[in-house]
């Protein structure tokens, strides 16, 4: 029988004076374990329940771990990834996002003083384009604003030289995956200039194309469940355009767990450009 803690507490409605409160001997809650370190605690977005064995087995077959890894289930829908060595837990965490039968696997460290159960898997990291920004624009600053706008900015592409110059800004923003994708932001500056940016994203997986969020297509949309809801059609807000092609000048890694594909891109070696963040 699956424990579910939150309706426990509930049902035990506990109250501060019939609690105990306990001193703990000194240096005791100083000892920590370093396995929270080598873990990562993930969870898939999809409404549809995950094979268990299947993914470890994917899992296992694509990240490929060096030093080996062991995977536990956290009911209701967690799942926690213990590496043997910290290379590995890092190469699996920089190499998202990764995805299981096209929907995405939300992949976090652990802090100190988390609970497996208390982290937050709301926010995934993406290569994001950025489009129809001028060249003269493409720095730090304005890449930082940017991408804290439509996220939480984590670096950009640069060269060897510390520039980056091309038709897009390619940076690495974590997204809530809760909210629908951002599409476009207006860039208006203190001058009265207005530049409308639009964004693309790397190994994009399942999305609905009416709301324009992760974990589910738009035939399950719970839009089309509301009232004066009119299908669109073809002409939906959300698209495939969506979807920008993978940097040729990115290392490889794989875009989707358990695929041949993903298996023979991780196998390969490629150098990555250097990237820069604050």
């Amino acid at each position: 029988m699956e424990l579910d803690t939150n309706r426990l507490k509930k049902a035990l409605q506990i109250n501060d004076g019939e609690v105990e409160e306990v001193l703990m001997p000194e240096g005791l809650w100083g000892t920590k374990s370093g396995d929270y370190q080598l873990c990562l605690v993930g969870r898939f977005l999809s409404r549809r329940a995950v094979n268990f064995e299947g993914l470890c087995a994917s899992i296992r077959s694509t990240i490929m771990p060096v030093k080996g890894m062991e995977i536990k289930q956290i009911p209701p829908d967690r799942f926690l990834l213990r590496f043997n060595h910290v290379i590995d837990r890092n190469r699996a965490l920089e190499g998202c996002p990764w995805s299981f039968e096209k929907n995405v696997l939300v992949l976090s460290g652990i802090g100190e003083n988390e609970n497996p159960m208390q982290v937050d898997l709301n926010w995934c990291e993406f290569y994001i384009h950025v489009h129809e920004l001028p060249l003269s624009r493409m720095n730090l600053g304005v890449a930082t604003f940017i991408g804290n706008k439509i996220g939480r900015f984590k670096d950009m592409e640069i060269d060897s030289m510390g520039c980056t110059w091309g038709a897009t800004l390619r940076i690495r923003t974590a997204i809530n995956v809760e909210l629908p994708l951002p599409r476009a932001l207006k860039l208006k500056t203190t001058t009265g200039e207005e530049h409308l940016v639009t964004f693309t994203y790397e190994q994009l997986s399942n999305f609905c194309y009416l709301c324009g969020c992760l974990g589910h297509i738009t035939k399950y949309c719970p839009k089309q469940f509301e009232g004066g809801f009119q299908d669109p059609s073809m002409d939906t807000p959300y698209g495939s355009w969506l979807r920008a092609p993978v940097s040729s000048k990115v290392r490889s890694r794989p875009a989707k767990i358990g695929s041949s594909q993903g298996q023979s891109a991780a196998a390969s070696s490629h150098r990555e450009p250097s990237r820069r963040g604050p």
